[in-house]
């Protein structure tokens, strides 16, 4: 299997990011990325053959993409949707009361990426110039 790899261009925020690949790279709404780092600099060595296996990757994290440029993609966590019925003290402990009660309501949320936060340059302004006539409208 034949395996392509892009990287990360920009960091958008906590859940959104930026990768250099885009439709002119066959890339299509949906496609999911794994995030992947190098788990240190130690190649791991078959004790059989002494041939190098490589390095053990550090899943950072997954992502979809959601919006497709030509030669770039803005990709997303994933959403999670806790079900109302759902129990379970593990958002009081990892995101506190009001995780909690966003629970018992059957909310979703996109999942928080584990992000550099120096490397965070934003990006999904709002802008707050009024619709003109002559503006483009494309189609979604």
């Amino acid at each position: 299997m034949d395996t392509k790899n892009f990287k990360v261009a920009k960091i958008i925020n906590d859940t959104s990011l930026v990768i250099n690949a885009g439709s002119e790279q066959g890339i299509n709404k949906g496609d999911k990325f794994k995030i992947i780092g190098k788990l240190g600099n130690s190649t791991v060595i078959d004790p059989d053959t002494g041939e190098n296996l490589g390095t053990l990757d550090d899943i950072k994290g997954e992502v979809i993409a959601a919006q497709i440029y030509p030669h770039m993609s803005i990709c997303n966590s994933q959403i999670i949707t806790s079900s109302p019925y759902q129990l379970s003290a593990q958002p009081i402990l990892q995101n506190s009361l009001a995780g909690f009660i966003s629970s018992m309501n059957g909310e979703s949320h996109r999942e928080q990426l584990n992000v550099d936060k120096t490397q965070v340059t934003g990006g999904f302004k709002k802008s707050n110039k009024p619709i003109q006539i002559g503006d483009i409208a494309q189609l979604i």
